[in-house]
């Protein structure tokens, strides 16, 4: 065998050991505000066949070729960010009035109010906000005393339509996750009440209002917004818009 083609196998050789100890490379990527759940699907993805990743605490154990972990982590580094400082703003004005039939109408949750029939709710990226609105509904039951007299009862009852929603924003997108709860009278019995919860996810963009309107009885999501029809004693067709903006 002469010399060149010993060489020849030596450096094949070296090569090939050397691709195989690059495809093995095995490194940890620890992240500082997102959660590995988070991260993990957006990692996968990103590397496709071209190597492995799983999730171990607040970090992501990758195993591909050093060029590809490289680009992963940069990857990262733009997804990895403090969460952003948001205000979530909701406009009730167009119905807030009260009840003709001694309903009385109330606001309420962890919103502030801003005038005009809006309730504002600093909140995180991420984080679920609540947002609440209703009335305060009379009940009345009649019982009989000792006597044999009949005597009635009246109280007060919340009965309220709100909804937490968790935001969370891309460049000039946001998106909302919306769990809403419906609270209303029952029709059967005067003093029951029903409690109905949907979920829905819409986008829209930064700092526009999106409207969540009234679509009878029903509950249905568009590119526009997640649309719903609220209906109590004295109060129905409640129109409610959303409006989210960064604080930074």
């Amino acid at each position: 065998m002469s010399i060149r083609n010993l060489l020849n196998i030596v450096l094949t050789s070296v090569l090939i050991a050397f691709s195989a100890q690059t495809l093995a490379a095995t490194e940890v990527v620890p992240l500082s505000y997102r959660t590995s759940a988070d991260l993990l699907p957006v990692a996968k993805s990103f590397l496709g066949a071209d190597g492995s990743v799983s999730a171990y605490s607040n970090q992501l154990i990758v195993n591909a070729d050093s060029r590809k972990i490289e680009e992963l982590r940069s990857l990262i580094s733009q997804l990895d960010t403090a969460p952003k400082r948001l205000l979530i703003s909701v406009d009730t004005s167009e119905n807030a009035t009260s009840s003709s039939n001694g309903s009385r109408v109330i606001d309420y949750g962890t919103a502030s109010r801003d005038g005009g029939g809006v309730q504002q709710v600093q909140t995180s990226e991420g984080t679920p906000a609540l947002i609440q609105v209703g009335q305060s509904v009379p009940l009345t039951s009649s019982s009989t005393d000792s006597y044999g007299y009949s005597q009635s009862n009246t109280e007060y009852r919340n009965v309220t339509q709100g909804f937490y929603v968790t935001a969370s924003v891309t460049g000039d997108t946001v998106h909302l996750t919306i769990s809403t709860n419906h609270d209303r009278m029952s029709q059967e019995r005067p003093d029951a009440i029903k409690v109905q919860s949907t979920d829905s996810q819409v986008s829209g963009r930064l700092g526009e209002w999106i409207t969540l309107a009234s679509n009878s009885d029903q509950s249905a999501a568009d590119q526009r917004g997640f649309a719903q029809r609220y209906s109590t004693q004295g109060r129905s067709d409640m129109i409610l818009r959303v409006k989210v903006e960064s604080l930074e």
